[in-house]
């Protein structure tokens, strides 16, 4: 996974609390060797550690740990001394106190720049405040919505394309490399009780496709099988991944937008689609290619049977099945390339 991208590991839940002097400290029960332990242990693997705290002075939930707020200097020194990459900042406090998110983050921001240390810095306000307009000046990628519901029910579809409409932001002005990512939340592929192995391929696909930060939420160590296949799939994390850094988004809508064409534009003149079917159905659909603004013939692969259709074509037929996606990579015929 390491090897894939998968690089930072967040500890998050009732990781730290405050000392009678004010400064962070790691939770004794849970670190009992402290944090420059554990993220030296993190760092010798390879990959990268991720702090938590809130913008303001409470937390999420009743486990998370205490706020940042009114030592934002102090944490982001004391991170840096506990040999953190990174933290992902909440807005549980901030939002109880009626702050400003523009405000706290960008206060946070300069408090973190001030250590001259490079830091991935999640802003995680739920959308609240449009951190699309500012997040590039606070951190490396930002929360469009709030969190997906994972009590099942039917409620982790239903949030999920809630997210993916939310994070519709794809201005080149604000998002993309030097700049900073869209963020829907993290990914619910291999969690119990929610998605369905259909849903969580969708999932994974819409995440590539508008490329958002890919952030695991399951058990890594437990995986079934067909999990493990869609979090490792190069082919999907390569669009992902794109070095343009373009945000994909919706080409063309049917039925009242229960069928949607999504398109990404890939470096070397290539497209990614994914067809998606939020319908309760299965579906058919044929794209014509140049109804969707891709002109000329293109070889097709989908990137999930992991083929080619065998020949130049200007059109493709799908069977995406209800809550399912087509996710096809189209490229040029070679004279166009």
């Amino acid at each position: 996974m390491r090897d894939l991208g998968y690089k930072y590991l967040t500890i998050e839940c009732g990781d730290h609390y405050r000392d009678k002097a004010g400064h962070v400290q790691p939770s004794r029960d849970t670190f009992p060797s402290g944090f420059n332990a554990i993220t030296a242990y993190i760092h010798k693997k390879g990959l990268k550690a991720r702090t938590y705290t809130d913008a303001g002075e409470g937390k999420c939930c009743c486990f998370e740990g205490t706020g940042s707020l009114g030592h934002y200097e102090d944490d982001a020194r004391r991170w840096v001394a506990f040999g953190f990459d990174g933290v992902k900042i909440d807005w549980c406090g901030g939002d109880d106190k009626g702050l400003d998110p523009r405000t706290q983050f960008l206060q946070f921001a300069e408090a973190i720049r001030k250590t001259q240390h490079p830091f991935c810095v999640e802003v995680c306000c739920w959308g609240k405040g449009k951190p699309w307009m500012w997040g590039r000046n606070a951190g490396a990628f930002w929360r469009t919505s709030g969190d997906i519901d994972t009590g099942g029910m039917g409620g982790v579809w239903k949030t999920l394309m809630r997210n993916l409409d939310a994070n519709r932001h794809p201005e080149a002005a604000y998002v993309g490399p030097g700049r900073g990512w869209n963020y829907p939340d993290m990914l619910e592929v291999g969690l119990p009780g929610g998605l369905n192995e259909t849903e969580e391929r969708t999932q994974f696909s819409m995440w590539a496709i508008v490329a958002s930060p890919l952030f695991l939420g399951n058990d890594v160590f437990n995986m079934p099988p067909y999990a493990r296949d869609i979090i490792m799939n190069k082919e999907v994390i390569a669009v992902d991944q794109d070095p343009l850094g373009i945000q994909g988004d919706v080409a063309k809508e049917y039925d009242g937008g229960k069928l949607q064409v999504w398109i990404k534009r890939l470096k070397g003149g290539s497209k990614a689609v994914a067809v998606l079917n939020r319908d309760t159905t299965a579906r058919r659909i044929t794209l014509h290619f140049g109804e969707i603004g891709i002109s000329g013939n293109c070889l097709v692969r989908d990137l999930w049977e992991h083929r080619d259709t065998g020949g130049l074509t200007d059109s493709y037929t799908a069977d995406v099945p209800s809550h399912g996606v087509a996710m096809l990579r189209l490229s040029p015929r070679p004279k166009d390339r």
